[in-house]
Protein backbone atom coordinates (compact mmCIF):
# COMPACT_ATOMS: atom_id res chain seq x y z
CA UNK A 1 0.00 0.00 0.00
CA UNK A 2 3.23 2.72 0.92
CA UNK A 3 4.30 1.59 -2.68
CA UNK A 4 1.03 1.82 -3.94
CA UNK A 5 0.08 5.48 -2.81
CA UNK A 6 3.73 6.94 -3.77
CA UNK A 7 3.59 5.56 -7.49
CA UNK A 8 -0.08 6.60 -7.87
CA UNK A 9 0.65 9.78 -9.08
CA UNK A 10 2.60 8.81 -11.85
CA UNK A 11 -0.02 7.27 -13.49
CA UNK A 12 -1.56 10.54 -14.63
CA UNK A 13 1.73 12.33 -16.23
CA UNK A 14 1.90 12.18 -20.09
CA UNK A 15 4.43 10.25 -22.03
CA UNK A 16 5.26 10.83 -25.18
CA UNK A 17 7.52 7.98 -27.43
CA UNK A 18 10.95 9.61 -29.29
CA UNK A 19 12.20 8.85 -32.25
CA UNK A 20 14.98 6.63 -32.66
CA UNK A 21 18.28 7.72 -34.60
CA UNK A 22 19.77 5.07 -36.77
CA UNK A 23 22.84 3.47 -36.83
CA UNK A 24 23.28 -0.41 -38.35
CA UNK A 25 26.26 -1.89 -39.23
CA UNK A 26 25.35 -3.71 -42.22
CA UNK A 27 28.64 -5.98 -42.57
CA UNK A 28 32.25 -5.89 -41.41
CA UNK A 29 34.05 -4.15 -44.10
CA UNK A 30 31.76 -0.91 -43.23
CA UNK A 31 32.71 -1.50 -40.19
CA UNK A 32 34.98 1.70 -39.27
CA UNK A 33 32.29 3.96 -40.92
CA UNK A 34 29.85 2.60 -38.85
CA UNK A 35 31.92 2.94 -35.74
CA UNK A 36 32.80 6.87 -36.85
CA UNK A 37 28.44 7.37 -37.09
CA UNK A 38 27.66 5.54 -33.54
CA UNK A 39 30.83 7.42 -32.04
CA UNK A 40 29.27 11.21 -33.32
CA UNK A 41 25.77 10.03 -32.30
CA UNK A 42 27.62 9.24 -28.71
CA UNK A 43 29.20 12.36 -28.75
CA UNK A 44 32.71 11.18 -29.50
CA UNK A 45 32.94 12.26 -32.98
CA UNK A 46 37.10 11.84 -32.99
CA UNK A 47 37.20 7.85 -31.51
CA UNK A 48 38.20 5.23 -34.36
CA UNK A 49 38.43 1.29 -34.01
CA UNK A 50 41.33 0.84 -31.56
CA UNK A 51 44.47 -1.36 -32.99
CA UNK A 52 43.15 -5.07 -33.11
CA UNK A 53 39.57 -4.82 -32.96
CA UNK A 54 38.70 -5.12 -36.67
CA UNK A 55 41.32 -8.48 -36.77
CA UNK A 56 38.99 -9.74 -33.67
CA UNK A 57 35.67 -9.55 -35.34
CA UNK A 58 37.46 -10.81 -38.30
CA UNK A 59 38.30 -14.30 -36.19
CA UNK A 60 35.13 -14.57 -34.52
CA UNK A 61 32.39 -13.46 -37.04
CA UNK A 62 31.76 -17.58 -37.25
CA UNK A 63 31.65 -18.12 -34.17
CA UNK A 64 28.41 -16.84 -32.41
CA UNK A 65 26.71 -19.77 -34.80
CA UNK A 66 25.02 -20.70 -31.63
CA UNK A 67 21.60 -21.23 -31.62
CA UNK A 68 20.02 -17.83 -29.64
CA UNK A 69 23.11 -16.37 -30.37
CA UNK A 70 23.22 -12.88 -31.68
CA UNK A 71 23.80 -12.71 -35.23
CA UNK A 72 26.84 -10.69 -36.96
CA UNK A 73 25.12 -7.30 -37.28
CA UNK A 74 24.12 -6.98 -33.80
CA UNK A 75 27.52 -7.61 -32.13
CA UNK A 76 29.59 -5.37 -34.79
CA UNK A 77 26.58 -2.61 -32.78
CA UNK A 78 27.44 -4.19 -29.52
CA UNK A 79 31.80 -4.11 -29.86
CA UNK A 80 31.28 -0.53 -31.28
CA UNK A 81 29.32 0.46 -28.37
CA UNK A 82 31.06 -0.76 -25.54
CA UNK A 83 34.24 0.39 -27.89
CA UNK A 84 33.06 3.98 -28.11
CA UNK A 85 31.90 4.41 -24.45
CA UNK A 86 34.71 2.15 -22.67
CA UNK A 87 33.29 1.51 -19.73
CA UNK A 88 35.55 0.45 -16.92
CA UNK A 89 33.06 -2.54 -16.02
CA UNK A 90 29.46 -3.73 -17.40
CA UNK A 91 27.12 -5.71 -16.87
CA UNK A 92 24.89 -8.36 -19.10
CA UNK A 93 21.50 -10.19 -18.29
CA UNK A 94 20.99 -13.18 -20.25
CA UNK A 95 24.54 -15.30 -20.60
CA UNK A 96 23.48 -18.47 -22.79
CA UNK A 97 26.63 -19.19 -24.47
CA UNK A 98 28.44 -16.30 -23.71
CA UNK A 99 28.98 -14.61 -27.16
CA UNK A 100 27.93 -11.13 -26.28
CA UNK A 101 29.68 -11.19 -22.85
CA UNK A 102 33.34 -12.38 -23.90
CA UNK A 103 32.19 -9.48 -26.54
CA UNK A 104 31.81 -6.69 -24.50
CA UNK A 105 34.87 -7.98 -22.37
CA UNK A 106 37.04 -7.96 -25.46
CA UNK A 107 36.01 -4.57 -26.30
CA UNK A 108 36.40 -3.33 -22.69
CA UNK A 109 39.96 -4.75 -22.52
CA UNK A 110 41.04 -3.07 -26.01
CA UNK A 111 40.11 0.79 -24.01
CA UNK A 112 41.89 -0.46 -20.63
CA UNK A 113 44.91 -2.95 -21.39
CA UNK A 114 46.03 -2.98 -17.86
CA UNK A 115 43.13 -3.62 -16.21
CA UNK A 116 43.06 -7.20 -14.54
CA UNK A 117 39.42 -7.16 -12.49
CA UNK A 118 36.44 -8.07 -13.77
CA UNK A 119 35.40 -6.46 -17.05
CA UNK A 120 31.66 -8.50 -17.41
CA UNK A 121 29.71 -9.40 -14.54
CA UNK A 122 26.78 -11.51 -16.61
CA UNK A 123 23.86 -13.23 -15.06
CA UNK A 124 21.49 -16.05 -16.33
CA UNK A 125 18.39 -17.59 -14.62
CA UNK A 126 19.59 -20.98 -15.58
CA UNK A 127 23.08 -23.16 -15.08
CA UNK A 128 22.75 -24.61 -18.28
CA UNK A 129 21.62 -23.45 -21.90
CA UNK A 130 18.40 -23.28 -23.03
CA UNK A 131 19.17 -24.24 -26.45
CA UNK A 132 21.87 -26.77 -25.75
CA UNK A 133 20.95 -28.47 -21.99
CA UNK A 134 24.14 -30.20 -22.34
CA UNK A 135 26.71 -27.37 -22.10
CA UNK A 136 26.54 -24.67 -18.90
CA UNK A 137 25.54 -21.26 -19.52
CA UNK A 138 28.69 -19.13 -20.92
CA UNK A 139 30.48 -22.27 -22.28
CA UNK A 140 31.93 -20.20 -25.20
CA UNK A 141 33.53 -17.40 -23.21
CA UNK A 142 37.26 -19.31 -23.32
CA UNK A 143 36.43 -19.79 -26.58
CA UNK A 144 36.31 -16.37 -28.00
CA UNK A 145 38.76 -14.81 -25.57
CA UNK A 146 40.96 -17.26 -24.12
CA UNK A 147 43.40 -15.23 -22.69
CA UNK A 148 41.76 -13.15 -20.65
CA UNK A 149 38.13 -15.37 -19.92
CA UNK A 150 38.70 -15.04 -15.76
CA UNK A 151 37.67 -11.37 -16.50
CA UNK A 152 33.81 -12.60 -17.00
CA UNK A 153 32.21 -13.62 -14.16
CA UNK A 154 29.27 -15.96 -14.33
CA UNK A 155 26.02 -15.87 -12.05
CA UNK A 156 23.66 -18.53 -12.55
CA UNK A 157 21.23 -19.61 -11.23
CA UNK A 158 20.30 -15.91 -10.57
CA UNK A 159 18.48 -13.30 -11.98
CA UNK A 160 18.87 -9.31 -12.32
CA UNK A 161 17.95 -8.78 -8.91
CA UNK A 162 21.24 -9.93 -8.23
CA UNK A 163 22.96 -6.46 -9.35
CA UNK A 164 22.55 -4.89 -6.00
CA UNK A 165 25.37 -7.01 -5.05
CA UNK A 166 27.54 -6.62 -8.30
CA UNK A 167 27.24 -2.70 -8.27
CA UNK A 168 27.45 0.88 -6.79
CA UNK A 169 24.51 2.95 -7.13
CA UNK A 170 25.17 4.82 -10.26
CA UNK A 171 28.27 3.08 -10.83
CA UNK A 172 27.85 1.71 -14.37
CA UNK A 173 27.56 3.22 -17.60
CA UNK A 174 26.87 0.61 -19.58
CA UNK A 175 24.70 -2.47 -19.66
CA UNK A 176 23.28 -5.34 -21.98
CA UNK A 177 20.11 -6.77 -21.93
CA UNK A 178 19.43 -10.22 -23.47
CA UNK A 179 17.41 -12.68 -21.54
CA UNK A 180 13.54 -13.76 -21.43
CA UNK A 181 12.03 -11.29 -23.54
CA UNK A 182 8.55 -12.07 -22.92
CA UNK A 183 6.60 -8.53 -21.45
CA UNK A 184 7.50 -7.24 -18.93
CA UNK A 185 10.59 -9.00 -17.98
CA UNK A 186 12.63 -6.66 -20.10
CA UNK A 187 10.81 -3.80 -18.38
CA UNK A 188 11.76 -5.40 -14.67
CA UNK A 189 15.41 -5.95 -15.68
CA UNK A 190 15.80 -2.40 -16.86
CA UNK A 191 14.13 -1.12 -13.58
CA UNK A 192 16.17 -3.31 -11.51
CA UNK A 193 19.27 -2.36 -13.09
CA UNK A 194 18.30 1.49 -13.35
CA UNK A 195 19.72 2.42 -9.88
CA UNK A 196 22.98 1.16 -10.61
CA UNK A 197 23.75 2.65 -13.99
CA UNK A 198 24.07 6.39 -13.90
CA UNK A 199 21.95 9.14 -15.46
CA UNK A 200 22.94 9.23 -19.28
CA UNK A 201 24.36 6.15 -19.42
CA UNK A 202 23.23 3.79 -22.10
CA UNK A 203 21.92 0.20 -21.72
CA UNK A 204 21.88 -1.80 -25.12
CA UNK A 205 18.70 -4.75 -25.44
CA UNK A 206 19.00 -7.56 -27.98
CA UNK A 207 15.99 -8.43 -30.15
CA UNK A 208 13.99 -5.29 -30.40
CA UNK A 209 11.94 -6.43 -33.39
CA UNK A 210 11.77 -9.59 -32.46
CA UNK A 211 7.58 -9.58 -31.90
CA UNK A 212 7.34 -8.55 -35.25
CA UNK A 213 9.63 -10.78 -36.79
CA UNK A 214 8.06 -13.67 -35.78
CA UNK A 215 4.63 -12.71 -36.76
CA UNK A 216 6.07 -11.78 -40.25
CA UNK A 217 7.67 -15.31 -40.10
CA UNK A 218 4.40 -17.20 -38.81
CA UNK A 219 2.43 -15.39 -41.46
CA UNK A 220 5.12 -16.60 -44.00
CA UNK A 221 3.98 -20.31 -43.28
CA UNK A 222 7.44 -20.47 -41.01
CA UNK A 223 7.32 -22.66 -37.40
CA UNK A 224 8.91 -20.63 -35.13
CA UNK A 225 11.74 -22.76 -32.31
CA UNK A 226 10.91 -20.65 -29.65
CA UNK A 227 8.04 -18.41 -30.43
CA UNK A 228 8.32 -14.59 -30.79
CA UNK A 229 7.93 -12.20 -27.71
CA UNK A 230 7.45 -8.22 -28.49
CA UNK A 231 8.31 -7.15 -24.74
CA UNK A 232 11.85 -6.04 -25.86
CA UNK A 233 10.25 -4.25 -28.47
CA UNK A 234 7.54 -2.49 -26.47
CA UNK A 235 10.47 -1.13 -24.23
CA UNK A 236 12.64 0.33 -27.12
CA UNK A 237 9.43 1.56 -29.33
CA UNK A 238 7.61 3.02 -26.46
CA UNK A 239 11.14 4.78 -25.01
CA UNK A 240 10.37 8.41 -24.06
CA UNK A 241 14.38 9.39 -23.87
CA UNK A 242 17.05 9.14 -26.63
CA UNK A 243 17.60 5.78 -28.33
CA UNK A 244 19.44 4.56 -31.44
CA UNK A 245 18.37 1.62 -32.96
CA UNK A 246 20.80 -0.94 -34.82
CA UNK A 247 18.29 -3.25 -36.63
CA UNK A 248 17.02 -6.12 -33.74
CA UNK A 249 19.33 -4.51 -31.47
CA UNK A 250 19.54 -0.93 -30.00
CA UNK A 251 20.28 1.20 -26.96
CA UNK A 252 18.07 3.50 -24.90
CA UNK A 253 19.50 6.28 -22.39
CA UNK A 254 18.73 7.19 -18.66
CA UNK A 255 17.52 10.12 -18.28
CA UNK A 256 19.33 12.59 -16.08
CA UNK A 257 16.39 12.57 -13.44
CA UNK A 258 15.49 8.82 -13.68
CA UNK A 259 12.44 8.76 -11.09
CA UNK A 260 11.05 9.81 -14.82
CA UNK A 261 11.41 6.23 -15.69
CA UNK A 262 8.07 5.87 -13.80
CA UNK A 263 5.55 7.01 -15.45
CA UNK A 264 7.35 5.29 -18.56
CA UNK A 265 7.06 2.44 -16.96
CA UNK A 266 3.92 2.52 -15.70
CA UNK A 267 2.01 2.61 -18.80
CA UNK A 268 4.19 -0.01 -20.47
CA UNK A 269 2.75 -2.08 -17.55
CA UNK A 270 -1.05 -1.46 -19.02
CA UNK A 271 0.31 -3.58 -22.35
CA UNK A 272 -1.23 -7.25 -21.92
CA UNK A 273 1.33 -9.14 -20.04
CA UNK A 274 2.89 -12.22 -22.14
CA UNK A 275 3.15 -13.80 -18.83
CA UNK A 276 0.37 -15.30 -16.64
CA UNK A 277 -0.30 -16.75 -13.66
CA UNK A 278 2.11 -16.45 -10.27
CA UNK A 279 4.22 -15.80 -12.75
CA UNK A 280 3.24 -12.28 -13.64
CA UNK A 281 1.81 -10.91 -10.15
CA UNK A 282 5.26 -11.99 -8.88
CA UNK A 283 6.95 -10.09 -11.88
CA UNK A 284 4.10 -7.17 -11.20
CA UNK A 285 4.96 -6.79 -7.34
CA UNK A 286 8.70 -6.78 -8.25
CA UNK A 287 8.56 -4.06 -10.68
CA UNK A 288 6.39 -1.97 -8.25
CA UNK A 289 9.10 -2.11 -5.46
CA UNK A 290 11.70 -1.55 -7.76
CA UNK A 291 9.98 1.22 -9.24
CA UNK A 292 9.78 2.40 -5.97
CA UNK A 293 13.84 2.59 -5.65
CA UNK A 294 13.86 5.60 -8.58
CA UNK A 295 11.89 7.92 -5.96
Amino acid sequence: MVIARRLFPYLFQRVARSTAEICEFDSLENYETSYRRLAWLLGHSKKVPPPGEIDFLHSIQDRGAHPGTIGSHEFLFLTAFASILAPKRAIEIGTLAGFSAAVIAAAIRRQHPDQRRTLVDTIDRNTHSVVEADKPVGFQIPDIIPNFANTVRVHAPADSGIVRELARRDELHFAFIDADHRHPRPLLDLARLAPYVRSGGWIVFHDIQWGTMGRKAVEAGETLRWGASYGAEWLFDHWPFRKISGGNIGAIQLPDDKSALIPFALRLMRLQFEITGKDARRTQLALYQSLFELL
